[in-house]
């Protein structure tokens, strides 16, 4: 059965879909579901992964390399693992993942969505060995870019079902906590203005003195300036060519900027994993450097990076690092931070009570210097903690200061995120 509360739209999809899923299993179809929710996709997922085990059709899920992202060496590897596959029983694959393929080349000739439509455009015989449906999750702009640059494959397709996004309302969980921001200890984020300042800088500088060693720091600035404007490709192309011509010039402090800078880029686009290898790049930089703000820096992401991953005590080992630097060399705000994000950690593993602790002295640090944000957003957080607890009416007061502070400073979003939370303690 489709998920509960579909429009009828979503709700049409879905039985189309479920239905080309259970015409014919032991046999090749190749279908395309599009979606921009990645809530509504593991919804659906999970929901026709149910309706196909009621029909003794075993689901099965494989995800794509992006060291190697070809569809045909994912199914062979997973045939090869996979009883049920070799038996010729019937089953469904549903492959994930194609739409966090890069579309940025780093290092390579090809960026990975550049690779992984070039193996799709000639690996039409190839797939026809393998027996059972696939089901091949996109984003809508990927699945373009897919039907533009693989139009063999395309047209190849058994079906294309499109699925939009659902209205919801959200629940009190790890979506609504207040997350110290990456570049919370960083410079400010760039105007439009500046961009177009730093754009002229580097237009002039490439044409008069392309090897300058100016241009690794130019690269950066304007690199953090369309990160700021949430343009994080143009970024990580631009963190590419100050890292290419940092080692060039063997300018090692701009070489860990830019390695950082592309953990960045990577950990905004829902890649850390591989974020975690920059960072780990930079972090060995800045150790050699002996900086010590660039150490505690990079081990904050080190550790927002490992929350994302769900690895939470290895994020608190980072934090921990990071706490100690921060102290060490007087930085408040950076001690801030580190305690506010030692508090979201042990949150996220369940350990309410030391998670109040840290959000408390994440809050008196950010009154001690003025720091509005972080003072409303770890009054918002000691509230989620404190409704895990039960302790609800002291939770509602936190919610409700921290509302009004995020409105006082024009954050909507985290006032949003105290209304919803009022909500459901209220209702």
């Amino acid at each position: 059965m489709p998920p509960a509360a579909l429009s009828s739209l979503n709700d049409r999809e879905y039985r189309k879909l479920l239905l080309a899923l259970t015409l014919d299993t032991q046999r090749l179809e190749l279908l395309i579901a599009i979606t921009d929710d990645r809530n509504l996709q593991d919804q659906l997922i999970a929901a026709y992964e149910a309706d196909l085990k009621a029909e003794d059709i075993t689901p099965l899920r494989a995800r794509l390399d992006p060291n190697r992202p070809s569809l045909r060496a994912t199914l062979e590897e997973l045939a090869a693992q996979t009883p049920a596959l070799q038996a010729g029983e019937p089953a469904v694959v549903t492959v994930l993942n194609a739409g966090e393929l890069l579309g940025v080349r780093l290092d390579d000739e090809k960026s990975e969505q550049e690779k992984f439509f070039f193996s799709l455009q000639w690996t039409r015989e190839a797939l026809r060995k393998f027996t059972f449906p696939i089901v091949l999750w996109l984003p809508d702009a990927v699945a373009t870019r897919l039907a533009q640059q693989a139009p063999d494959f395309w047209s190849w397709r058994g079906g294309v079902f499109e699925f939009v996004a659902e209205a919801r309302e959200p629940a009190v969980g790890r979506e609504l906590l207040a997350m110290p921001m990456r570049g919370l200890q960083d410079e400010p984020q760039k105007s439009p203005i500046a961009i177009a300042d730093l754009q002229q800088q580097v237009a002039q500088l490439e044409q008069t003195a392309p090897e300058s060693p100016l241009l690794i720091t130019l690269y950066n600035n304007l690199g953090e300036a369309y990160s700021g404007q949430y343009d994080y490709k143009q970024a990580l192309e631009l963190y590419e060519k100050a890292l290419t011509l940092a080692k060039t010039k063997n300018d090692r402090a701009g070489e860990a900027r830019a390695l950082r800078n592309l953990g960045d880029g990577l950990a905004d686009c829902g890649r850390p994993f591989q974020a975690m290898g920059y960072y780990q790049q930079a972090l060995e930089k800045y150790r050699e450097l002996g900086d010590r703000s660039g150490e505690a820096k990079t081990l904050n992401r080190l550790g927002l990076a490992s929350d994302d991953l769900g690895q939470y005590p290895q994020a608190i080992e980072y934090h921990q690092q990071n706490l100690a630097i921060a102290r060490e060399i007087g930085d408040r705000s950076g001690e801030a931070n580190s305690l506010g994000s030692l508090g979201i950690a042990y949150d996220l593993l369940g350990q309410y009570q030391q998670g109040i602790e840290y959000h408390q002295q994440w809050l008196a640090i950010a009154r001690e210097i003025g720091d509005r944000f972080g003072e409303a957003a770890s009054l918002f957080n000691l509230g989620n903690a404190l409704v895990k607890l039960g302790q609800a009416q002291q939770a509602i007061s936190n919610y409700e200061t921290a509302k009004a502070i995020f409105e006082e400073i024009g954050q909507p979003f985290n006032a949003d995120k105290c209304d919803t939370a009022l909500r459901s303690l209220n209702n």
